[in-house]
């Protein structure tokens, strides 16, 4: 079966994303489309605004197989996100990565790519690492090449750069193909298409109560948006809980905490009461929001340096449709060495700790119920 794949988060599933999917399935001229989706926790550093058994539920309207994407990759920069994306892809055998991007020509995201790596192997770059600057800060002071920068400057083609630097490393036989995004930019704070929206737009619709978000999602699956919304503000709590508690030579050991970064949480957090005010007061220079957003959700979740693995060793489906149900039963058949986990159990949670704790976590903050164990995989 020829497969297409899309690394996703649907933070919620929308209109955008259904586009995605079917010109992905049809351009591919694939059999089955799979996405690879953040669980729990999103890339940006929040908890995702629903849990992502109600986001399976919503992608099963686009999509026909729907696997989690490991939460380490979730709470990593691009090129890590990438590169487990990727990983997740190749077990899987995946044919096809389709992206959306804000550029829309493979080629020149190609020709940017070889760019970026012969960048990463100068010395120059090496040493403005060593010095602490930012990635993307080294990248547009060293880069020459104006449609290189041109496309660097947009979120989505920074993502699209990461997956093709991945597969052109670990999965070079997987072909790649981008879809050109339509309308609404991945930043866009306010619903201003009658079709298309950003998944930021829509979120602040929803937690701001307002009804615009109705005609850029799919119709089909209206009813799930009604759900318990979970806000990074509902992780505050936790995180000053775990910043005054923890000392400073156990959150040097956090995942993504860096440069003595735990010291200026620790004077920081007696005085502040909010994350939003956590996050104003901590910003600096050479950390960006996001950056500083992911360390934030490491803390809340106890995730340390020697937690972080480069190995897929197993893959969680979370939900699939009839045609999933043949590319799993497909998968089974050629590489019965590898487990495909449809339900969670006391010997198959031993692939998965993240994960599980994830889930826990987020419904210690949003005060669902729905976790690893109780809930089968999602089928339709």
């Amino acid at each position: 079966m020829k497969s297409v794949g899309l690394i996703t988060e649907y933070n919620p599933f929308h209109n955008g994303h259904l586009y995605h999917a079917q010109q992905s399935k049809i351009n591919s001229q694939a059999d089955v489309s799979v996405a690879i989706m953040s669980g729990n926790f999103v890339m940006r550093g929040e908890p995702a605004i629903f849990n992502k058994f109600i986001r399976t539920q919503m992608a099963l309207s686009g999509v026909d197989l729907v696997v989690e994407l490991p939460t380490i990759a979730s709470l990593s920069s691009g090129d890590f996100f990438g590169k487990m994306a990727i990983k997740v892809a190749n077990y899987i055998d995946i044919n096809t990565i389709s992206f959306g991007s804000e550029h829309g020509n493979i080629v020149e995201l190609q020709n940017a790519v070889n760019h970026v790596l012969e960048l990463e192997n100068n010395p120059i770059f090496k040493s403005k690492i060593k010095e602490g600057k930012s990635y993307p800060r080294i990248i547009s002071e060293l880069i020459k090449d104006q449609q290189t920068l041109n496309i660097l400057q947009s979120p989505n083609n920074i993502l699209s750069i990461g997956y093709l630097k991945a597969i052109q490393q670990y999965a070079p036989h997987i072909e790649a193909m981008t879809i050109y995004r339509e309308s609404a930019q991945h930043r866009d704070n306010t619903i201003k298409h009658q079709q298309f929206a950003s998944g930021s737009s829509i979120r602040q619709s929803l937690i701001n109560q307002e009804t615009d978000w109705y005609k850029v999602v799919p119709q089909n699956i209206k009813s799930l948006y009604q759900n318990q919304m979970t806000t990074v503000e509902d992780t505050f709590p936790y995180i000053k809980h775990q910043l005054l508690t923890q000392d400073t030579n156990t959150l040097n050991t956090i995942y993504t905490v860096s440069e003595g970064f735990e010291n200026r949480l620790k004077t920081i957090i007696k005085d502040v009461n909010s994350f939003k005010e956590l996050l104003s007061k901590t910003k600096t220079k050479r950390y960006t929001y996001t950056h500083i957003q992911r360390i934030l959700m490491n803390i809340l979740l106890n995730i340390h340096q020697h937690d972080i693995t480069n190995d897929i060793r197993a893959i969680r489906i979370l939900g699939m449709n009839e045609q999933g149900r043949a590319y799993l039963k497909y998968l089974k058949q050629q590489y019965p060495e590898r487990h495909f986990i449809t339900n969670i159990n006391k010997s198959s949670a031993t692939y998965f700790p993240i994960e599980i704790k994830a889930t826990n976590v987020y419904n210690l903050l949003s005060q669902q119920s729905q976790n690893d164990f109780n809930t089968p995989v999602i089928q339709t």
